[in-house]
């Protein structure tokens, strides 16, 4: 016959401690065990030992906290509490969202890694939704989405979980990078809530040696705040030199007084939110044209080609280049920057299409001795037209 395990021990004793939470009428007295209160947090332990208070009276007193709120965190504490199908109460994001407070103050490291893995799961969760439903176009829409992704990265920074403020930052910054499709998310309210993450900050100069054995004493920004990489984010929009890293042309103006306004600097760096989207749109909007027109050249080369080897007409192979320039154009009104954005279409994805065209044409009209031209001849008689 085995033994009773240690729960069952303990339990074969009174309980040795009262836990009162709460004041005035709403306190309530819960019976506990200091053994399973000590085993389960550090805090606990410490208070328990024989130089504290609580140890020699057998009592601990949190006048500031909801009784109801206690018995639920209790349950992580006390498995016998639950059903005996379970070893411990089950964390989800609101679980963690909640109780992730009460297990930094406790000292109960345990929790918080699980909470922290929870979160950043989370945080996963909402990325993929962005990138599997959402078009960039669109993004505006999942406003809710990137607020509860800045409040997790506020509970990430304040408790010190890692991995949650790793996944947060990233997906931030990824928005960033992608300002020009992004930029209604970043309005004032969510930029103060970021830059509250890394204020104060303090200037400091540096020196900088190059390869060419040049030196240079410059400023680099240093934030307080826990989030130095949603600083450098930011900060980074204000930049228009080669050394992102240490010069911000707009910051190295302005007093740190300025810089730690929580309402004066989060107007500026959205009017560069702005100006970065702006400028970003601009230059995407010009690389658009720039792939468009390579696609057509290459189309058109080929389409030249064929007319001096083969004895179709010239109507033959008009109408077909007109197919591919609409093709082209339809993608265009679909919406170029979120197709390239994803990969979807590329220049050579575009290439590769014109030249099955080819080949359909050549099957058609059974020409021989004509070879389907690669993409790197596409790529050569391009250049030789734009250089005509």
């Amino acid at each position: 016959m085995s033994s009773p395990g240690p729960s069952k021990k303990i339990r074969s004793q009174p309980p040795d401690v009262i836990v009162a939470v709460g004041s005035g009428e709403s306190m309530q007295e819960f019976h506990c065990y200091r053994v399973i209160l000590s085993f389960a947090s550090d805090y606990f332990d410490t208070m328990l030992s024989a130089s504290m208070i609580e140890n020699e009276t057998g009592r601990i007193e949190f006048t500031n906290k909801d009784p109801l709120m206690w018995k639920k965190f209790y349950s992580f504490i006390d498995p016998d509490k639950l059903s005996v199908a379970e070893t411990h109460a089950t964390i989800d994001v609101t679980t963690a969202i909640t109780f992730v407070p009460w297990f930094h103050e406790f000292q109960m490291t345990s929790f918080l890694k699980k909470c922290d893995v929870v979160l950043a799961e989370r945080v996963e969760k909402i990325r993929a939704y962005e990138h599997e439903f959402l078009s960039f176009n669109d993004c505006d829409v999942d406003n809710g989405g990137l607020q509860e992704v800045i409040e997790l990265l506020k509970l990430s920074c304040t408790y010190d979980l890692d991995k949650s403020k790793d996944k947060t930052e990233e997906y931030i910054c990824s928005l960033l990078e992608t300002i020009q499709n992004t930029s209604d998310l970043f309005d004032v309210h969510r930029i103060k809530s970021l830059h509250s993450l890394f204020a104060p900050v303090d200037i400091e100069q540096c020196t900088v040696f190059y390869e060419d054995g040049e030196e240079e004493i410059v400023k680099e920004i240093i934030p307080a705040g826990k989030s130095k990489r949603i600083c450098n984010a930011f900060l980074n929009m204000l930049v228009s030199s080669d050394k992102p890293e240490f010069i911000y042309d707009l910051v190295s103006h302005l007093s740190l007084e300025t810089i730690n306004n929580a309402e004066v600097f989060p107007l500026l760096l959205h009017s560069y939110v702005l100006r970065a989207a702006s400028v970003a749109t601009t230059l995407s909007y010009k690389r658009k044209l720039a792939d468009r027109d390579e696609s057509l050249g290459a189309a058109k080369c080929v389409i030249n080609d064929l007319l001096l080897k083969t004895p179709g007409t010239s109507e033959q192979y008009n109408e077909l280049f007109q197919s591919i320039e609409g093709q082209i154009d339809t993608q265009t009104s679909q919406g170029w920057e979120c197709l390239f954005q994803k990969g979807v279409l590329t220049p050579t994805r575009v290439k590769q299409q014109c030249r099955e065209n080819m080949r359909r044409l050549n099957h058609a009209t059974s020409v021989s001795g004509w070879r389907s031209p690669t993409v790197d001849d596409w790529r050569v008689r391009s250049r030789n037209q734009r250089s005509v």
